[in-house]
């Protein structure tokens, strides 16, 4: 039998090829036969509650049709027995916050990785009484001093001392069965990252039957989702507790997946993973529509200036979504701009749903499919990126 030629890609070829075919489907998207009929919106709520696996709703910067004007009430009802609960970082992809990221296939370090997370540590360290965690999963993650990024509160002073660096080997041991992972790399498959991150939630607080916060941006939010959609399922490979994840919180995360994420990093595994309509996206959207470990309340930010992930990611059930409105927002947020913005002012101009039934359809939200009946909008008065955070972890009821 005759072999053929393997072609080999090169990073430089493979994002011209990619590029080509970006450009020929938003061609085909723009200049598309519409009906003069038909809505943008469907003009009645959706009645499934996720999107079903054989329609593959297009992510935009489109969001949420202002239809009702509500300005979110204050005082906050705030849980007071939760103020001290720890704040666990997770960040995401290390190909960076533009389309065309610098990270090539199979790096292993982590960008900036001491300014991720530092004006939203720094947010919360007045504010809140429980400790902030900085986990790290890419072998190279350090400051400009040569000190890890990685931090682990107040476990860093403790007797046991347990790492924030998910590639301890406490934690490999127990995702050795999953084989040869690439790790430490962008090569590495989110389902190991989260075996690693479901370990280390294990020893820090689930053995100790404690209480943790789970906040992520863009793949870091996947990582989250994925980790509790796993021990939910009671996975073998998994421990039998995280603890009680009491809020779950993802900013720019891509729960319906980007088209072209792999353009981040030159083809790597997690860029891959993240593509829209990828065998891991379907899973999540087939069984992680909203993964409890002890009724986490979730919530979804996105915005309509973040081009690369867009409203991919209200594309979840939540208990919260906020979608960050107009170009000319003060508020309107780049990929990673919701979480280094720390202004106080009440300002921003954002649609928000909040249900108490997430699986419900209040909340729901397409691109092009329709909207749930729960969906509100306020013009110039709702908070900035960090003090959604902030309010998010103090109240229930936002």
């Amino acid at each position: 039998m005759r072999r053929l030629k393997t072609l080999h890609v090169g990073p430089v070829l493979f994002r011209v090829l990619f590029l080509l075919v970006v450009l020929i489907c938003i061609f085909s998207v723009l200049w598309a036969p519409t009906s003069s009929s038909a809505p943008a919106f469907a003009q009645t709520p959706l009645v499934q509650t996720s999107t079903p696996t054989g329609q593959k709703p297009h992510a935009s910067t489109v969001g949420p049709r202002h239809v009702q004007f509500k300005e979110k009430a204050f005082p906050l009802a705030p849980r007071a027995s939760y103020t001290g609960t720890s704040v666990v970082f997770v960040h995401g992809l290390n190909g960076g916050d533009g389309l065309f990221g610098t990270a090539s296939n199979g790096s292993e370090t982590m960008p900036d990785c001491e300014g991720y997370w530092q004006d939203a540590a720094g947010f919360l360290a007045s504010r809140w009484m429980g400790d902030l965690r900085q986990i790290s999963y890419y072998n190279r993650e350090v400051k400009a001093d040569g000190s890890d990024c990685a931090s682990n509160g107040n476990e860093q002073n403790s007797i046991s001392h347990y790492s924030a660096d998910l590639h301890d080997a406490l934690y490999r041991a127990h995702c050795a069965s999953l084989g040869n992972t690439y790790d430490g790399t962008n090569n590495e498959s989110i389902d190991h990252l989260s075996c690693l991150f479901a370990w280390y939630l294990f020893y820090n607080f689930g053995q100790r039957n404690w209480s943790e916060i789970l906040i992520g941006h863009s793949m870091g939010g996947l990582i989250i989702r994925h980790t509790m959609e796993l021990v939910e399922e009671h996975a073998p490979w998994m421990p039998t507790t995280i603890g009680t994840v009491t809020d779950a919180i993802t900013f720019n995360t891509p729960h319906n997946g980007v088209f072209g994420a792999a353009l981040a990093c030159a083809n790597c595994t997690q860029g891959r993973e993240m593509n829209w309509g990828s065998s891991f996206m379907r899973d999540l959207s087939a069984h992680a529509q909203h993964p409890n470990s002890g009724n986490t309340d979730w919530t979804v930010v996105g915005s309509h200036c973040d081009g690369l992930v867009g409203n991919s990611s209200l594309m979840m059930d939540a208990n919260h979504k906020v979608w960050y409105d107009n170009s000319s927002n003060p508020a309107c947020y780049n990929h990673g701009g919701a979480i280094h913005d720390p202004s106080t002012v009440l300002n921003a101009q954002a649609s928000y749903c909040d249900t108490t039934k997430p699986y419900s359809n209040d909340c729901v939200y397409d691109d092009g499919q329709g909207q749930g009946p729960g969906w509100y909008y306020e013009d110039t008065s709702y908070p900035h990126g960090l003090q959604e955070m902030y309010y998010a972890l103090e109240s229930y009821a936002w």
